[in-house]
Order: C-alpha cells, then sequence, then structure tokens
C-alpha cells in the first residue's frame, strides 16, 4: 500500500507532467508557496504553537465556453507531522457572461491517524445576471453531496439558493444586499447507542439535539476525548437557514477604499448535528466541527483597503461576531458536558495583508505576488473547549503564468 507521502509524490509528478511552452498558451498554470507562525493553530484553551508549510497548484484550460481547473495544496506541520494533508479540487464551468454553470469535486486526504477529517464533496450550480436600470441582480442555486467517510451520521445533501443585487452610484459608493436560503438533509439517521471510546471515534464528544427528551441519554456526561454520541429518538432531520449579508463600499480617494458588512443568519428549526467536544484542529473544518448551520448569528465588521507607493496594496480589516448555537450544550469544564445551557460565542479578529504584484514575460504573461498576512482571533466561549485565541504571521509567494 502506498503510504501518504508517496501518494503526494506521484500527485505532484503528474501535475509537473504538464509543460509550460508558448506551444500550449491556452493552458494556466499556479503556484503559491507560504510559510505561517500560528501560536494556536488547533483553536484549543492551552495553545500549542507550529509552524505551517503549505505548497499549492493550480491548472487551468479555458475553451470557448467550458474551462476546467485543478486546484491542490498540501499542508505541513513542523510539530504535529501527523497532521499533514491534502486537500484537492476539480472544477468545471462554463456558460456566457449572463448565465453561467459549474460542477466540482472536492477531497481532503489525511494521514490515517486523523483520517476523521476525511471528506468528499460533490457539488453543481447555477448563476443568472442581469443588468437593469443601474442594478446588478444575481440568482445562484448549489446542490451538494457531502460525504464524511468516517462520521456517515453527518453525511448529508445541502442546497442553497440566494439571490443578490448590486448598486452603484455616481459618488462611488455601492451597495450589495443578498439573501440566501439554506436546506440541508441528513442522510443518515442518528445513532442510537454510545460509541465504545477505543473505536475510531474516540475524539468525538457528542453529537446534540434539543428534540431529546430527559431519558433520552442528554444531561451532563464525560467529554475531552472520551467519545460518546447523546442518544436520539429522532428521524432523519432536516436543518433550514436563512442568511442575510449586507455590504457597503465606498472610495474615499483614489487610492483608499472603506467598506463595512453586516450579515446574520436565523435558524427555522432548532436543530444540529454538528459535533461538541474537544477535536483539536475543528477551527478548520467547519462543515464537522462548527457547520454554520449550527448556530444562529449575528456579524460586524470593516475593511480598509490602500494602495501604497510602488504599487503595494494594503488592507486592514476588522470583525465581530455574536454566536448563539441552537442545540449544543457547553462543556463547564474540561471533563463534563451539559445541555442545560446553550453554547454561546463571541468570535473577534483583525487582519492585515500587504501584497506587492511584479508582472513580467517568462515563457508566457507572468505575474508574481509577495504576500505578508496577520491575523489576531479571539474566541470568547461559555464552553470550555472553544474559549481561545491565537495569532498568526504568514509570507506567500503566488506564480501565475
Amino acid at each position: 500500500m502506498l503510504t501518504y507521502s508517496k501518494k503526494f509524490s506521484i500527485i505532484f509528478s503528474l501535475l509537473l507532467l504538464f509543460p509550460v511552452q508558448p506551444l500550449f498558451s491556452q493552458w494556466y498554470y499556479s503556484l503559491y508557496v507560504e510559510q505561517e507562525f500560528n501560536s494556536n493553530p488547533f483553536g484549543i484553551p492551552e495553545p500549542q504553537q507550529d509552524q505551517i508549510s503549505r505548497l499549492s497548484m493550480g491548472l487551468q484550460k479555458d475553451w470557448d465556453q467550458v474551462s476546467v481547473q485543478y486546484f491542490g495544496s498540501y499542508l505541513s506541520y513542523l510539530q504535529n507531522s501527523a497532521r499533514n494533508f491534502y486537500w484537492h479540487q476539480l472544477y468545471i464551468g462554463g456558460g456566457s457572461d449572463q448565465t453561467g454553470w459549474n460542477i466540482a469535486a472536492e477531497n481532503r486526504l489525511n494521514q490515517e491517524e486523523y483520517d476523521l477529517y476525511n471528506y468528499l464533496t460533490i457539488r453543481a450550480g447555477f448563476l443568472h445576471a442581469l443588468n437593469s436600470n443601474d442594478f446588478l441582480w444575481r440568482v445562484r442555486g448549489t446542490f451538494s453531496l457531502n460525504n464524511f467517510l468516517q462520521i456517515e451520521e453527518l453525511n448529508h445533501l445541502l442546497f442553497a439558493a440566494s439571490g443578490s443585487v448590486n448598486r452603484s452610484f455616481h459618488t462611488r459608493t455601492s451597495l450589495i444586499a443578498a439573501l440566501t436560503f439554506n436546506y440541508k438533509y441528513y442522510l443518515e439517521p442518528e445513532p442510537s447507542a454510545e460509541i465504545p471510546p477505543d473505536s475510531n471515534f474516540s475524539y468525538l464528544a457528542s453529537v446534540s439535539s434539543v428534540n431529546q427528551g430527559p431519558g433520552s441519554g442528554h444531561g451532563s456526561g464525560d467529554g475531552g476525548g472520551n467519545g460518546f454520541y447523546y442518544t436520539s429518538s429522532m428521524e432523519t432531520p432536516q436543518v433550514a437557514q436563512i442568511f442575510l449579508s449586507l455590504r457597503l463600499a465606498q472610495s474615499l480617494t483614489h487610492s483608499t477604499g472603506l467598506a463595512i458588512q453586516y450579515q446574520t443568519r436565523l435558524n427555522l428549526n432548532k436543530y444540529d448535528r454538528s459535533i461538541a467536544g474537544l477535536i483539536p484542529g475543528y477551527t478548520t473544518e467547519s462543515q464537522i466541527f462548527d457547520d454554520p448551520m449550527s448556530y444562529e448569528m449575528q456579524s460586524y465588521g470593516t475593511e480598509l483597503t490602500q494602495i501604497l507607493p510602488y504599487l503595494i496594496s494594503l488592507k486592514i480589516a476588522a470583525y465581530h461576531q455574536q454566536k448563539q448555537y441552537v442545540a449544543q450544550g457547553i462543556y463547564i469544564d474540561p471533563e463534563n458536558y451539559t445541555d442545560t445551557i446553550r453554547r454561546e460565542d463571541t468570535f473577534n479578529t483583525a487582519w492585515l495583508i500587504l501584497e506587492k504584484r511584479f508582472n513580467f514575460k517568462l515563457f508566457a504573461e507572468t505575474s508574481l505576488a509577495l504576500q505578508f498576512t496577520y491575523q489576531w482571533v479571539d474566541n470568547q466561549s461559555n464552553s470550555y473547549w472553544y474559549d481561545y485565541n491565537s495569532q498568526y504571521y504568514s509570507v506567500g509567494l503566488q506564480l501565475d503564468m
């Protein structure tokens, strides 16, 4: 059986088979390398810093009305090499300026110790845009099948329908409003028995539901990696949510722009299957550990964009979120879980990006971008395992041709 590193080597070698020559100018290539230093990459109360290396590659070929793209990223942790993983996506899209369609397949491959994170998503969508009296209207629809290879109880179908309108004014102001309806249908019934702590699910703490009665396994219990689900008598559930976004952008000068944004999520029923408990790394796997459909939310933020001398771009942003989980209880300490109190988080973040881009001729028209990023995160929670803060900075180099 091929080892994980050998699998990645084979994939990398296959990508290199495509020559970069003027003869194949219809092909587009991208390469991105990044070094990140993170004080708490796994979002846990007692931080463990690490250095993360990222290598990303992309291939794209365009025809008249069809584009095929492949993207792949390999992440390597210096102190936690067992967490190294490969993520990749195949995307096919086409259409006209007004109406487009796309089909995509996305997959994450982890090493055996953390194959809990493995997933496969197949997605199809369409977009229709219409200009009318200074308004740009967009209608989108997306249908996806999400398969979590080690957590079948989370497998689901997801349908999203959205509409947005963009209005620009002579004052160099633009307003974007969007409304999205998300509908999730779980393919598996909830487990009716506790999963043994020595199984592959030993990282799990619980799957929560407000529809369980007092005698169905709810209440306080051991957590922090002991591994169990709370039982449920519910049939396969359905989850629905409305998402609203408003964004106002203003050009202050020819080189300065300011934007403010408001977002909110409203759940139409009080059910979710997000996992509660200590699963280090949950912050990077929102579909598993912090599903956006598992909480209601209000978010406020602002972004400032500035073009500096030598065409260096600077972006500074800050966001504040209040999150109310519809079904998840809390960990009152590292070991004890209760559903008598619902989890609530206050998430604050600020980030800065500096980028300098160079354009030149190599085998073809080539762009090289040097990027520096800094981000601060503070997540205050009434649930022990989700109260954390972190900082990271990274240096990245992006090559496009």
